[in-house]
């Protein structure tokens, strides 16, 4: 019996669909079917017969059921291809109620976010022919993944730095392995959030530099892509490697998990690294399309100096158009590069930019600067390089056409400028347009930490009160912390009273907390006075020191006066200037007295430190004054936890993200206390106390949580761009937190606290000063 076969190629909707599969079925029964399908009779195959009535009724069937029904039907294997192709056309034929999806075979590149390419004479096109990526055909590389994905549901993230042909990678293989899916390219995490509680079949998610999509109390969760996956979605991602290691790595114990959710969510993800330059296998697939006729690929081959894919998308050019810009460019890009770095990502709006850019001109610079250099400069900025990137890109809003609301740096600029400029002082006038310009409140927290980082204070509580009146419960933590760090206690009280009443989240249990350690400072007040007045000098001190802890500083250096007036300090000298000195260790003792009312395991911690620093110093051979300055800074390296809010000081658990940000403001609000402190007591502190106090020690407070690698805070220093005192203060800060007994952990023994220390060698520590260390630990503790 001759049956014309129906033509796959006119199949376009599900009814087709099934009216061509009907045909095929050429009155076949379902007993017919299921023995051709499984001559053998081998138990598990074939086609029941509610598969067939799936398929024959619904068009509903997995490709592989597809493929048993056109062996059973006698379909040459040769037409199997172009019978797959017409159910993935049908099955993705109606429209979802997602709005904004598109099929994949539709997708514009370019807007999926792949690089444009350079011009090259002779080239056409938007972009060069697709390389074959390795990973394109390794088994567990990209495109197999994607296809055990579309199965059961699945999320493929590839890692890369920028400009390696990360979203080029992808982009072809959802083109060669789900040309007919939907495709979502959402502007936020809401839009994934909305198109999960849709269930659109058949779908895929585009999530472009993932790390804008995660972290924050808005980012995509873990049980919104679990949603997704279950409704058989497939989720492709891209991110740089800084970023998926800092949020897969596991933290240490008592570490707190900044980044759980985030690791959480890319557990469920198979992950490919695409490495920064061609193998030898891909360069010589890249020559064979170059001589195929490639102009551009060609042109890439014959450039030495960057990788390929990055000689594409323009990066040489980029980095030239940036190192060898006139005066006012360069000012241009380099107040939007530091913007970038110091944490906006909005686009930079025209004001901001060129409200900035004077500070990083020189007085001639600025005074020879002609009308127009802003426009210059903005024109040579934005100029497209090579028809591909410009180093300045132009962007409107999710909702805005025609108009351009900012701009924002190419990401291989910033990331290459960025690193270049990562220990550059940022200019006032950049500061002061961030504070003037800047509406978002996540930026203006973000660059309110940075400038608390550096120091800038007035400028971090400019900003966090903008983003406090904008209602971030974040922002409000932070300026509370640095109001308190500044001996302002009353304003943070006020702060938290302010926003538990307006009903804010944990503004309660804050003000509290802040309330309860007042009270105990004004308890042991009372208690202590009486031997102060008694001629106690250690009592009047503290005094002082409970004073500095109840936000009255000046009452401190009134109280101190007054003891001295009183003529209490007899003893040491009749002159009662003289006895009103103050040396390093009566400031000492009257900032750990205002540490001990915070917390007493920190004063005990504190005084450790200073011990074992020394000893490390001296093994290092420090001179006298440097290891006297090392002592103090030991001593002080925690005293910014005064600033801190004792419920998340104490707290047993993992901290949050905006609660850890809270701890990271202890090293910034340290250095304020300890400087403000050496202020207070300014004609009364020795000479000597000021140089040990002021001086380096300040280094020490705020750097002594950076870590070796990079990975620390507050600026992310490396090696030994890391001072010395905070290099010693950190190996030991670590080692005495391990070997302490704490109420939610027992403490590590010696063997296994030094085993630690050794494996962080050249991680989180200096590795001669781990030797140092691991000397004294020799000489001076019992190992037997």
């Amino acid at each position: 019996m001759h049956v014309e076969m129906p033509d796959p190629g006119q199949v376009h909707t599900v009814p087709e669909l099934i009216s061509a599969l009907r045909a095929i079925r050429a009155g076949r029964s379902y007993a017919d079917l299921d023995r051709a399908a499984n001559p053998g009779n081998r138990p598990g195959d074939g086609l029941p017969s509610s598969t067939l009535s799936d398929l024959l009724n619904k068009g509903r069937a997995s490709r592989e059921t597809l493929e048993v029904f056109l062996r059973a039907c006698a379909v040459p294997r040769e037409r199997w291809g172009a019978w797959q192709g017409a159910r993935e056309r049908a099955l993705t034929a109606d429209a979802p109620g997602t709005a904004g999806l598109i099929r994949v075979a539709q997708a514009d590149p370019r807007r999926l976010g792949v690089h444009a390419a350079i011009d090259a004479p002779g080239a056409t096109g938007d972009l060069p022919a697709y390389v074959l990526r390795d990973t394109d055909t390794a088994p567990r590389g990209v495109r197999e993944l994607l296809a055990k994905a579309a199965g059961r549901g699945g999320m493929v993230v590839l890692v890369g730095e920028s400009s390696v042909g990360k979203s080029r990678c992808a982009y072809e293989a959802i083109g060669a392995v789900l040309p007919h899916w939907w495709l979502l390219h959402p502007a936020d995490s809401d839009q994934v959030r909305r198109a999960a509680e849709q269930r659109t079949d058949r779908l895929v998610v585009w999530l472009d530099e993932a790390q804008r999509f995660l972290g924050g109390s808005a980012g995509l969760s873990a049980a919104t892509v679990r949603v997704l996956l279950q409704a058989g979605a497939v989720l492709v991602a891209t991110i740089w490697p800084e970023r998926y290691n800092a949020f897969t790595a596991m933290p240490g114990q008592r570490q707190s998990d900044l980044y759980a959710a985030q690791r959480e969510l890319l557990d469920l993800a198979d992950v490919v690294h695409l490495p920064s330059s061609f193998s030898a296998a891909e360069r010589e697939r890249a020559a064979a399309v170059a001589t195929s006729g490639d102009q551009r690929i060609a042109l890439a081959l014959r450039d030495g100096d960057y990788g390929l894919t990055q000689i594409i998308a323009a990066a040489p050019q980029l980095v030239g158009r940036w190192r060898g810009a006139d005066p006012y460019a360069a000012a241009l890009l380099n107040a939007a590069i530091d913007a970038t770095r110091l944490g906006v990502a909005s686009p930079l709006s025209p004001d901001l930019l060129r409200a900035a850019a004077p500070g990083y001109c020189d007085v001639r610079q600025r005074a020879a600067a002609p009308p127009d250099w802003f426009e210059t400069a903005l024109a040579y900025a934005t100029g497209t390089l090579n028809g591909a990137a410009a180093a300045l890109a132009p962007v409107t809003g999710p909702t805005t056409m025609g108009q351009i609301t900012g701009y924002q740096v190419a990401d291989y600029l910033q990331h290459h400028a960025g690193q270049q400029r990562r220990l550059a002082e940022v200019p006032g006038t950049c500061w002061q347009a961030l504070v003037d310009q800047l509406t978002d409140p996540g930026d203006q927290t973000r660059v309110a930490h940075a400038a608390q980082h550096r120091l800038f204070h007035q400028h971090a509580g400019a900003l966090y009160r903008q983003a406090v009146r904008s209602g971030s419960g974040q922002a409000a933590g932070l300026l509370a912390t640095l109001m308190v760090g500044q001996g302002r206690v009353d304003d943070a009280v006020a702060l938290w009273r302010a926003r538990a009443e307006a009903g804010a989240g944990s503004a309660n249990a804050m003000l509290t907390d802040l309330l309860d350690e007042q009270d105990r400072a004004e308890r042991a007040l009372t208690h202590g006075r009486a031997a102060a007045d008694a001629g106690d000098r250690a009592a009047a001190l503290r005094m002082a020191g409970l004073l500095v802890a109840r936000g009255r500083p000046q009452d401190a250096l009134a109280q101190w006066r007054a003891w001295a007036d009183a003529g209490y300090g007899a003893a040491r000298s009749p002159d009662r200037f003289e006895a009103a000195r103050v040396t390093a260790d009566d400031l000492a003792e009257v900032l750990m007295t205002a540490l001990e009312v915070k917390s007493p395991y920190t004063r005990r911690h504190s005084e450790r430190i200073s011990r074992l620093v020394v000893l490390i110093g001296g093994q290092l051979g420090m001179r006298p004054d440097t290891l006297e300055a090392v002592r103090f800074a030991g001593l002080f390296h925690d005293i910014g936890k005064i600033a801190v809010p004792g419920i998340v000081l104490n707290k047993d658990e993992a901290l949050t993200w905006e609660e850890f940000s809270l701890i990271q403001s202890h090293t910034s609000c340290g250095v304020s206390i300890v400087a403000r402190s050496v202020e207070l007591f300014d004609d009364l502190l020795e000479p000597a106390a000021r140089s040990v106090v002021a001086g380096a020690a300040l280094e020490g407070i705020l750097h002594h949580h950076e870590r070796f690698d990079g990975r620390g805070y507050p600026r992310g220093l490396v090696g030994r761009e890391i001072p010395e005192i905070a290099r010693v203060i950190s190996v030991a800060d670590a080692f005495d937190s391990m070997t302490s007994d704490r109420a939610y952990r027992p403490a590590r023994s010696l063997e296994a606290a030094l085993d630690m220390m050794r494996q962080e060698a050249g991680a989180s520590f200096d590795p001669q000063l781990v030797e140092a260390f691991l000397a004294v630990v020799d000489s001076q503790y019992d190992q037997g």
